[in-house]
């Protein structure tokens, strides 16, 4: 998961492994064939991964049950595991709704309260970036809050770091702390981040190439991603008047689907070098603007 402000310039700050995710949620979706490693290097190669790299991120993924690793006949090929099937099509939905449209909200914060031990510092870094995934932040040391519906799923993951001591709640938020709950975020470098966004698609360069094409599509498909934990979806009644995040959304999906014909012919030529027959797979992944 992408959990960094991602650099203008290129993909290379962003992990190898969050690439390969992103190459079979928008190029190989719920395709049963796997696909040939060779192309999966390939593909890596236009998003400035050395082969070498390349190589041991697959086999990184494989040990940790993101992927699976198989022979057709003379060629290795590669699939999502359930498990990383199952990250894909939640970061497709994530992706479906974000920024689509400001949906009414009810009121109610979801609140988690929850103590872990100073000794099980890993335990605690992972339990805060689990949650921060799922669009909390800390009001307080110990008490983190979202605006979303959220806290069943956030008691889950808390339950299978196997963290004890935790409370849940959905209620109304009073507070003295002056600009409300929502302060627990940095709205301010938030709306920055959504400005530098769309000042790189106003300088998008309109004709590219299949290889620029999808190296463009990918990054851009990355720096949204990163607004998930940016930009949590806080209904609109918590944020200041013209926040950006659908007008960004509109302009990042025209570009993206723009980009598709030429991004998923060059996969296909990846694809194609190794076995044709498997060319016709690439899948056309085009978003709601």
């Amino acid at each position: 998961m992408v959990h960094m402000r991602l650099a203008d310039d290129g993909i290379r700050r962003v992990s190898p492994v969050r690439q390969v995710l992103t190459i079979f949620g928008d190029y190989w979706w719920h395709v049963e064939e796997p696909m040939p490693t060779g192309a999966l290097v390939a593909a890596l190669a236009d998003l400035g991964v050395k082969e070498p790299a390349a190589r041991a991120t697959l086999t990184r993924m494989t040990r940790t049950g993101l992927l699976t690793v198989d022979r057709a006949g003379r060629r290795t090929v590669h699939r999502l595991t359930q498990r990383a099937v199952g990250i894909v099509d939640e970061e497709a939905e994530w992706l479906d709704s974000f920024g689509v449209e400001e949906s009414p909200w009810d009121g109610f914060w979801s609140v988690l309260a929850f103590s872990i031990p100073e000794s099980q510092r890993a335990t605690r870094h992972l339990a805060r970036s689990r949650l921060r995934w799922l669009g909390f932040a800390p009001l307080y040391d110990g008490l983190w809050i979202s605006p979303g519906d959220r806290a069943w799923e956030a008691m889950a993951q808390l339950r299978e770091l196997d963290v004890k001591d935790v409370t849940s709640m959905r209620a109304s938020l009073h507070t003295s702390i002056e600009g409300g709950p929502q302060t627990a975020w940095d709205l301010d470098a938030v709306a920055e981040q959504y400005r530098e966004f769309a000042d790189a698609l106003d300088l998008a360069v309109p004709s590219l190439s299949a290889t620029e094409a999808f190296a463009e599509r990918t990054r851009l498909m990355l720096r949204w991603q990163a607004f998930r934990i940016l930009d949590t979806g806080m209904p609109s009644e918590l944020l200041p008047s013209g926040w950006p995040r659908v007008a960004a959304r509109r302009a990042w999906a025209h570009r993206y689907n723009e980009l598709g014909d030429a991004a998923e012919a060059r996969l296909r030529e990846h694809v194609g070098g190794i076995a044709e027959e498997l060319s016709r797979l690439v899948t056309a992944r085009r978003l709601v603007e």
